[in-house]
């Protein structure tokens, strides 16, 4: 028979992994074009090979994607994990299909490392925003952002946010990471292990802690 502590963490895990991104980092899969506007599957774009539409990969050894070196804008730079991570534009798209649909009015975080640009080609750093849609094509709706505070010099920084799903969200299963510019000026930025995790009720925790406690109790009465 399982304890109310094995019970209660295992949910708490399952509610964790809810709704999971895979390839979070970008490191799996053959990428086209040698990455340029192109991503490595289960993530994609409305339009794979279109350097106007499509978010970039990059792979710090140049073995499958963008070395950073190209055009200047992560000269020197490696991946935050693996070798591999991917850049887009303010215009362009990068959308992947979630393993399941978030639950409406479910708290969830957010995270990612991010990197902005190498300064001295002319991009100034700009913001991520997330949105979920209800196809690939679909405009998201966003629901989370994250301030555009990050600049080049800082590497790469990990950011995150909380948002509460919205009440379609059920019919939403695709999930948007997108890059703004508040300044109106062209905007490019990398980003890197992202992925989104449920928030364990308040209830859900404190149960998790008794159990932790009944468990000890019973450990050392024995």
């Amino acid at each position: 028979m399982k304890t109310l502590a094995a019970v209660t963490l295992s949910t708490l895990a399952a509610s964790a992994c809810f709704a999971q991104l895979t390839n979070t980092g970008f490191d799996t899969g053959f990428v086209l074009g040698g990455g340029q506007a192109y991503v490595p599957s289960p993530w994609n774009s409305t339009g794979p090979g279109n350097a106007f539409v499509s978010f970039d990969t990059w792979d710090d050894t140049g073995a499958n994607g963008l070395l950073p070196s190209f055009a200047g804008v992560f000269t020197g730079i490696t991946a935050n994990s693996g070798n591999r991570w991917a850049g887009g534009w303010h215009f362009e798209d990068m959308h992947q299909l979630m393993s399941s649909t978030l639950i409406p009015g479910q708290q969830y975080t957010i995270s990612a490392w991010i990197h902005a640009p190498n300064a001295t080609v002319g991009y100034v750093p700009g913001g991520w925003q997330f949105g979920l849609g209800a196809t690939p094509s679909s405009t998201p709706t966003i629901v989370a952002v994250f301030p555009a505070t990050v600049t080049w010099s800082q590497g790469w920084v990990l950011q995150s946010a909380t948002f509460t799903a919205p009440s379609n969200s059920a019919s939403l299963p695709y999930f948007f990471p997108q890059v703004y510019t508040s300044t109106g000026t062209n905007t490019y930025m990398g980003i890197d292990d992202v992925s989104i995790r449920a928030v364990p009720a308040p209830g859900a925790i404190a149960l998790a802690g008794l159990g932790g406690l009944l468990v000890a109790r019973r450990r050392r009465a024995a």
